[in-house]
């Protein structure tokens, strides 16, 4: 799976790469499925309360299930159970179903506390953030803030940012100067990733003041991975008990200090989903008090800037009244390669 750098017949090494690295597309297959068994052990265990997220914790409190799961995946890694796996996609139909639901949670374990497994998703992590890929995405957002400062549109005093996913301290959020600090979580790091804070965003403290709050908080390919449509409506909610609020009062000319949502999704949840599309999802973010200001649509990715409204407490009750639209699944197209992707407050 892992590859070295090639050397040449002198032993010199060919090519700028150190050490090993891991080709684009499994990259994206390890994120992608290091994400999904974690989100999905995490809402099994709020079904079963659970708190413990290791085998010893989960085995001591259900033992037989769990040990059925856990059998299930064997040595061989590699090799998925069919059955298993569709279970895995329809939680939400086998809530009521404790057995099945401790099998899956001993099945998904397994494969979390294989040797290897956290540090090929954090290879694979290091390698989708190398800039040689094209893959920090705040690349666009500094470019963004940086037009927004020269316009005289934002002012450059003090900026503080929250980074949900970090996955280095070296991107560009981190090292363009614009943020005087940056406080870094990520729900899968590990302990000797210096500057990144292991933590869920859903479990974050919500700041008692203003001056813990932030000025920006970025949340690239996060959203995705959240495992129910409510849930990913509830992190949409969450987001402005951590921004500064700059929207108080009757806006004036010239004020240029606001507070932004930096969010990156796949494209294909916005342009190929029955139940998403852009309007859809700038009208859900309006609903909660953001304007679209910025957006760049890639081959396979979705980039969003929303800075937070102008309102004041008049303006609460028809904002409330805009969210009871975004509270269904509208189903707004139809295909059959059309994945179910979908937001609901």
């Amino acid at each position: 799976m892992l590859r070295r750098s090639r050397k040449s017949i002198t032993g010199k090494t060919v090519g700028p790469a150190k050490g090993p690295t891991i080709k684009p597309q499994l990259t994206r297959k390890i994120i992608r499925r290091y994400h999904f068994i974690n989100q999905r052990a995490k809402y099994i265990r709020q079904i079963l309360k659970i708190g413990d997220a290791s085998s010893s914790g989960a085995k001591g409190a259900f033992a037989a299930g769990f040990q059925e799961g856990w059998g299930l995946r064997g040595d061989d890694l590699k090799k998925f159970d069919d059955e298993m796996e569709t279970m895995l996609v329809q939680l939400n139909k086998h809530r009521d179903d404790s057995r099945l639901l401790q099998r899956c949670l001993g099945y998904i374990t397994r494969e979390m506390e294989a040797d290897g497994s956290l540090a090929n998703y954090q290879l694979a992590s290091k390698m989708g953030q190398d800039t040689r890929r094209g893959g920090d995405s705040s690349k666009i957002l500094v470019k963004w803030l940086k037009d927004l400062i020269a316009g005289g549109k934002q002012s450059a005093d003090n900026l503080t940012a929250l980074e949900i996913g970090s996955l280095s301290k070296d991107n560009q959020i981190s090292v363009s100067g614009i943020f005087k600090d940056v406080t870094r979580i990520d729900l899968n790091n590990s302990n000797d990733a210096k500057g990144i804070l292991r933590q869920d965003f859903m479990e974050r403290p919500i700041p008692e003041n203003s001056a813990d709050k932030f000025d920006l908080i970025s949340c690239s390919l996060v959203l995705n991975f959240v495992p129910t449509p409510k849930d990913r409506g509830q992190m949409c909610k969450r987001f402005a008990c951590f921004l500064k609020d700059y929207t108080s009062g009757v806006p004036t000319e010239g004020n240029n200090h606001h507070s932004y949502l930096f969010i990156v999704l796949p494209a294909p949840c916005i342009t190929n989903s029955r139940y998403m599309t852009l309007s859809h999802f700038n009208g859900l973010m309006r609903s909660l008090g953001y304007e679209n200001i910025n957006y760049h649509e890639a081959k396979k990715i979705c980039y969003f800037l929303f800075q937070r409204n102008n309102f004041n407490e008049s303006q609460e009750p028809p904002l409330l009244q805009q969210q009871r639209k975004y509270q269904r699944k509208q189903k707004l197209n139809d295909g059959a390669s059309m994945n179910n992707f979908s937001i609901q407050l």
